[in-house]
């Protein structure tokens, strides 16, 4: 079935990279213009520093340097990599974000291959670099320990077009996908806390299987206010094919929404966004420390809805450059699982200060459940 698939997917892809050629041309002959040194090159991104406050600590951490580097090879042939250097573990780490090749086929449909940001749900692909998030914090479940991938390797397709008043965009894809964690993999200091969770990052897969993924994402109005998408994503094999948990698969959900508007009586932009995602894991056997066998129901889900208020229209130039938001999020976490334990739930309200349209500074107040309240201040220029 997954060699039909892939052999199906790859005769469209040909199909269609023909389609658009010129009779009289050919891909190799549109590629000439990047030997004699014509593609174009820009570079943006963005730097960013935090402060983090709480009961028994205050430091300045993690200052992270993000450039983007853009290089457009012909008017089809497009490549976007980001390399990332964060300092947040206490030393310096060096590591790629993604690195994708795009071609354009038409204004409706680009293929791309690499490592990409992902494409289930919306935050982690879309809202959560530093010049776009509103809170220095990301909700939880959604960051590091959370649902979902911060990237994807393999190759997929992107596009949009109008129906009607409205408009319609897609993301479909083939990744490596996740990668089950289980005591086999655990080092011994780690004591088996992280069975049953995933490894998200990884550059290359485990098994033959892979994950199947898109979104598809609908703007109704005419004025493009709104969009609601829903995402998915499975795998049917995350485990090591020599052992009990090859055949363990894994199947994801998600709903998200992001609307704007004009609040004309105060003078100010109202942006709403909300996003729901959920996990679903077979049944499985993990082991403890000592050896001894337990399982439980692993299907954790994450949701969280933010506002954000800005007086853009005032003629202050002062107050047209704040922004209040706030945010709820939850992470319903499997009861019985050594990371898990039940749900937790964290509160967030920021004041920002924007600089430029990419620059701002935030202060954020942090409230979550358990755990003692943080106050983070982040400074983010972008570039």
């Amino acid at each position: 079935m997954k060699k039909t698939f892939l052999t199906l997917l790859s005769l469209l892809c040909i199909t269609l990279l023909k389609a658009q050629l010129p009779a009289n041309s050919s891909l190799s002959s549109s590629m000439e213009s990047s030997k004699d040194g014509q593609n174009k090159f820009a570079i943006f991104g963005n730097a960013e520093m935090t402060f983090f406050s709480e009961k028994n600590n205050n430091q300045f951490g993690e200052v992270n340097f993000k450039p983007i580097f853009l290089w457009k090879i012909s008017d089809k042939l497009f490549v976007e990599a980001e390399p990332e250097f964060e300092t947040g573990g206490g030393s310096l780490d060096i590591g790629l974000e993604y690195a994708n090749m795009c071609y354009m086929v038409n204004k409706y449909l680009t293929l791309h291959a690499g490592r990409f940001l992902p494409k289930f749900g919306a935050y982690r692909g879309r809202f959560g670099e530093g010049f776009i998030n509103r809170f220095a914090n990301s909700p939880v479940g959604f960051g590091d320990g959370g649902i979902g991938a911060m990237n994807e390797v393999g190759i997929g397709a992107q596009g949009g077009f109008g129906v009607g008043d409205a408009k319609l965009n897609y993301e479909l894809y083939l990744s490596n996908g996740p990668i089950l964690l289980t005591d086999l993999e655990n080092l011994p200091d780690n004591k088996f806390e992280n069975a049953g969770q995933f490894e998200y990052e990884g550059y290359v897969g485990n098994n033959k299987s892979k994950a199947i993924g898109g979104r598809i994402g609908i703007l109704p109005f005419s004025n493009s206010s709104l969009e609601v998408a829903f995402s998915f994503q499975n795998k049917n094999k995350t485990g090591d094919p020599l052992t009990q948990y090859k055949n363990t698969g894994v199947h994801m959900q998600a709903f998200d929404l992001n609307y704007y508007v004009h609040l004309t009586g105060i003078q100010s932009d109202l942006k709403i966004m909300a996003e729901w995602k959920h996990q679903k894991v077979d049944k499985a056997t993990y082991y403890d420390e000592n050896d001894d066998p337990y399982t439980f129901k692993n299907s954790p889900s994450a949701y969280y809805f933010a506002g954000c208020l800005r007086p853009s229209h005032v003629h202050n130039a002062f107050f047209h450059n704040l922004e209040l938001a706030a945010r709820f999020s939850q992470f319903n976490r499997p009861v019985g699982a050594p990371w898990g334990g039940g749900d937790t739930h964290q509160f967030d309200i920021s004041l920002d200060y924007w600089l430029k349209w990419n620059s701002l500074v935030k202060f954020t107040f942090q409230n979550q459940k358990d755990e003692p309240k943080i106050f983070l201040a982040q400074v983010v220029f972008g570039f």
